[in-house]
């Protein structure tokens, strides 16, 4: 297995559940251990945050894609191996798409819905095939994933759509699922 480069996202608030940070920090040591990088939002809190202290921890590389007007909104990781800087949302979500091999679907707000849906849409529509992972800690995406089934079901979502990502519980389940969707 050679080298991937990971795109993660997920929550840059803190105001949530310490299972959060925890868990995601253990994500970012175990993509570390396997000798892949990160790529993300940047942000130094959250889930964000915890996902590349924990990689950073084993020695691993982190990308951070910062807009420039989000250092009045989150507090920026200034520890990451590297920091690329875009004007717009829209030119981080380019920047993150176009460096990574792969995606992983941590706990998040609306951002990450965003990041999912359009990363979703692209690998459905044939415009991207990378893996991706929903990393639903603590059963964090369980409703959204029944309400997926449920717009399949009605026929707004085709089925196919539904088998373009895999849902993990542990980090070691979540970079074993991107590993072995990557090598198919």
């Amino acid at each position: 297995m050679g080298k991937m480069t990971i795109c993660v996202y997920g929550a840059a608030s803190d105001k949530i559940d310490s299972v959060f940070i925890t868990e995601t920090e253990k994500l970012g040591e175990e993509i570390a251990r396997r000798h892949h990088q990160i790529i993300y939002g940047g942000g130094a809190s959250g889930v964000m945050g915890a996902c590349a202290r924990g990689a950073a921890r084993e020695g691993g590389t982190v990308i951070g894609v910062v807009p420039n007007f989000m250092d009045e909104f989150e507090i920026i990781n200034k520890n990451c191996t590297e920091i690329i800087r875009t004007e717009t949302m829209s030119q981080r979500k380019d920047v993150m798409e176009s460096h990574a091999d792969a995606f992983v679907i941590a706990p998040g707000g609306i951002g990450t819905f965003d990041e999912f849906f359009q990363i979703l849409t692209l690998v459905e529509l044939g415009r991207q095939s990378a893996p991706i992972a929903i990393y639903n800690i603590d059963g964090y995406y369980d409703d959204m994933i029944l309400f997926l089934k449920e717009c399949t079901e009605k026929g707004f979502i085709r089925e196919r759509a539904l088998t373009l990502f895999r849902v993990c519980s542990t980090a070691e389940e979540t970079v074993d699922a991107i590993e072995e969707m990557i090598e198919q």
